[in-house]
Order: structure tokens, then sequence, then C-alpha cells
């Protein structure tokens, strides 16, 4: 079994944005007030790094949004982390910020979830927010020369009809070299709506071939996040599941002292997934991270479609 060595540090708990999906919405709420401190990161970045853990993801809430989040990039780098960031724009809108920032990161993940601001802005739930990002792309072209990029797109209703234009619009920024397709995750804010948000499992299994095409033969990496391998036609190569490295997550949680720290291990991308009896048969089994519970309690099973082995 293979040992984490990649950290998840939760920073900041504000965004600017109030996404449909977003998973963190519920934590956010509670600790927005309760941004990690310089002590606490410096402290979990050289324990874990005296573990053995050699990358580091900065994630929020949107990392942005802590003053602090340059110095903790330079610190991760001096203990010789490789450094990564999510982010949706945030301050690399800012070009001074961006320059100031971007050297110091080795991945960044930039969230973009339409082609065009009334596709993205109505995911994003934030007027604004796709010129905002692209933006960022443009600051992240001039200054992040070294990185690599990585775009996230969460998949909804909302913008499902869009997805060939979204990924037609990511294609010609030659800096991008990895586009994720998120299948919205029950989670936060999404939990509510969850039913209405969702597509159905037939209809990606129906769209990913056309999907996929272009990425055999464009050089850009192309991966999809939360779907069951039957409904990606077996191809492991497109499931973000497969690719799951084990990771500890560090985030706030309540102490008797006040705000602490908690460390979550997380081994594979089962998290609130499960496979209905219909899965037994699959050959597929032990390399598939199933399906979200929700979805399940939902639809039920119908839609999987167990694959035989060779």
């Amino acid at each position: 079994m293979s040992v984490a060595r990649r950290l998840e540090l939760h920073l900041s708990y504000t965004c600017g944005q109030s996404c449909a999906f977003c998973s963190e919405s519920a934590r956010m709420a509670k600790w927005r007030h309760a941004p990690l401190r310089g002590e606490e990161i410096s402290a979990v970045l050289l324990a874990r790094r005296k573990a053995g853990f050699s990358h580091v993801t900065f994630t929020g809430g949107e990392p942005t949004a802590h003053v602090l989040l340059p110095a903790a990039l330079a610190a991760a780098r001096k203990l010789g982390f490789n450094t990564y960031l999510t982010t949706n724009g945030g301050r690399f809108a800012e070009e001074a910020y961006a320059a100031e920032v971007l050297p110091l990161v080795d991945e960044l993940c930039l969230s973009v979830h339409g082609p065009d601001a009334a596709t993205h802005d109505a995911a994003a739930c934030t007027s604004g927010s796709f010129d905002r990002a692209m933006k960022a792309l443009a600051n992240i072209e001039r200054h992040g020369a070294s990185l690599y990029l990585l775009t996230n797109t969460v998949v909804t209703r909302r913008n499902w009809d869009k997805l060939e234009e979204i990924l037609a619009m990511l294609t010609t920024r030659p800096k991008i070299r990895h586009i994720l397709l998120s299948n919205v995750a029950p989670e936060g804010r999404a939990l509510k709506d969850y039913a209405a948000l969702a597509v159905p499992l037939s209809q990606w299994r129906g769209r990913v071939p056309s999907l996929a095409r272009p990425f055999e033969t464009n050089g850009v990496v192309l991966r999809l996040f939360g779907l069951p391998l039957c409904v990606l036609g077996g191809r492991v190569e497109l499931s973000n599941d497969a690719h799951y490295s084990p990771r500890v997550t560090v985030e706030r949680r309540a102490a008797k002292s006040g705000p602490g720290l908690v460390a979550i291990e997380s081994r594979d991308a089962s998290r609130r997934r499960g496979k209905p009896l219909v899965c037994r048969s699959c050959a597929d089994r032990g390399d598939c991270a199933g399906v979200f519970d929700r979805y399940l309690s939902i639809h039920g099973g119908a839609e999987l479609a167990p694959r035989r082995g060779s």
C-alpha cells in the first residue's frame, strides 16, 4: 500500500465566490474568522516534511485570500516541497501579486466553469468571476513560465450543454497542460441541491467518447473525477480516481482551547461513494471508486453497466 506523501493544507476559510457546488461552504461559514496562523502553517510544514512528505497543496476557501500565502509558499519551497495551488483566480487577477507569487508555485489548478461570463458567473453565483479568472489566466501565462498549469471545471446541469465550448476555449491556451472535469460531489452547498445539479450517469456515458476524442491528438491531458469506470467505458487513463495519490488533509477543527487543527488521511478517492450490488460482478471493481452515495439514494444503480473481464 502506498504511503501518503501529499499534504493538503487549508489556509483560508474565505472566498470571493459563492459557487452552487462549493464543498467547503459549511467549513467556511464556521471558520471564516479563523484562518491558519503563521506558527500553525510553519509547524505543519516542518512536521510533514520531517515525516517524508514531498508535495503540498495550499487550498481553502480561496488561498490567495490569506495574507501569508506568499510566505507559506516560500517556506514550503525552502523545506523542499513541490508546491501546488488551487484557485478561482483570486488575487492572481492583480498583475503585481501574480508576478510576486507565481514563481513560488510548481503546479496550479485554476477553476473555470464556463466558456463565457454568463455560464461561469451563473455556476459561481458571482458576477465578474469569469472576468477575474481570465485576467488571472493571462497573468499566469505571463508570470508562471515554469509552473504546470491545470484547470478544473465542476460539471453540473448549469454548464452541461457548454462542455465542448469550455474544452475548446481551454485547449487554445498553450500554457494549459491538463484539464479536469469534475462530476459534482454531494458536499457542502451542493448537498442541498444535489438532485438538481447532478448530471445523470447515463448522459455522461453517452458523451464521454466525444469529449475525449480531441485529447487523443492535442497533447493535453484530460481527466474526469467522480465517475465510475463503467461510465468511462473502462478507460482508466481518463479516470482521475485511478490516478489518486494517498494524502493527508490538515484543516480547522474545534478544540477546548479554541480553534485547532485536524489531520485526515485519505487512502483513495472513495469518499462519500459506494458500490451497489450490481457492481459485484464488474471486472473493474478493484480499480473503481464507485458512485456517490447520494446519487445512488436518488437514482439507484440501474445506469451502471458491470464490465466483464477479457
